[in-house]
């Protein structure tokens, strides 16, 4: 081979190179949401953020006050028939006493969002001066929605204190005809993490996570995904614990698992993350997928 052909050649190796490691941007639209009987809400705004990966869709919802009921705000999240979808509340905020439901907002207070090659969508909260960031977004190179809850910059005072629950429908949401069962049997949920794996504790007993465990998937032994009858198989979170007072798990034999976060009310940043994807996949897939794609699972 000459001169000329050897530079070719090379030319084109890297340019295959350069085109395998190339990934599509992320896609972010922020638009009024829809929803189930849209007269119930005042405000439904969403945000849509998607790759080539993955898509997720993120709801800020506010009731209208009926007789019976006051306003109520909820962040919603939908990216497959279970896991942290429509049926559960996936993130509860609670700062200076006051429940994230309670707050009032305007559709204005979901805004794109986008840093470097890094896109998604912020929503703003206003716990009576004590003012936050939620930052949702994804990667090009990544299916992972990527969070970061922050001080907003013009935030009025430090919260006296501030948590958060997140809960989630591990692969499946259990029948007994048209009626639900919401405890016992046939459920058989586990929590595996970067350390160590939890099976089912009884009846409403948390188990304390480490600082160390920041990888958690949600699972369920017989619902294991690996059929149409198996449910939708995991969820996942990855969790930082640097403004973490505690993480508290509940894992029990219940149509829900939740997580119980209390965070340091000075904190600068806390990141945390969700996966979950509409196909099915089992559980042992999903342990290859987590192995064999780490860096688009890390931070």
């Amino acid at each position: 081979m000459n001169l000329k052909h050897f530079a070719a050649a090379t030319l084109a190796m890297i340019s295959v190179v350069s085109f395998a490691t190339e990934f599509a941007p992320v896609n972010v639209n922020v638009k009024k949401a829809v929803v189930y009987k849209p007269e119930r809400y005042s405000i439904a705004q969403g945000a849509t953020i998607s790759n080539q990966f993955n898509r997720y869709d993120i709801t800020l919802t506010l009731t209208k006050p009926s007789d019976k009921k006051p306003t109520e705000m909820k962040i919603g999240f939908n990216a497959g028939e279970f896991g942290f979808g429509s049926l559960v509340n996936f993130m509860k905020i609670k700062a200076n006493g006051i429940d994230m439901s309670k707050l009032m907002v305007n559709s204005e207070d979901v805004q794109p969002w986008k840093n470097g090659k890094n896109a998604g969508a912020v929503i703003k909260l206003n716990f009576d001066g004590s003012k936050f960031d939620v930052i949702f977004y994804m990667r090009p190179d990544s299916p992972v929605l990527w969070c970061t809850l922050k001080p907003s910059a013009d935030t009025i005072e430090e919260p006296e204190d501030i948590s958060i629950v997140h809960s989630c429908i591990p692969s499946k949401l259990a029948m007994n005809g048209k009626k639900v069962i919401w405890t016992g049997a046939p459920y058989n949920r586990e929590l595996v993490t970067n350390t160590r794996k939890l099976g089912m504790e009884p009846k409403r007993k948390g188990v304390m996570l480490t600082k160390d465990e920041t990888s958690l998937t949600f699972r369920d032994a017989t619902f294991d995904g690996s059929s149409a009858d198996k449910g939708q198989g995991p969820v996942w979170m990855y969790l930082d614990h640097s403004a973490v007072q505690s993480a508290k798990v509940f894992n029990i034999s219940n149509w829900t698992a939740w997580l119980e976060l209390k965070l340091n009310p000075a904190l600068k940043e806390h990141k945390f993350a969700f996966w979950q994807q509409k196909p099915r996949i089992s559980n042992a897939d999903f342990e290859k997928k987590l192995k064999n794609e780490k860096a688009a699972f890390t931070r």
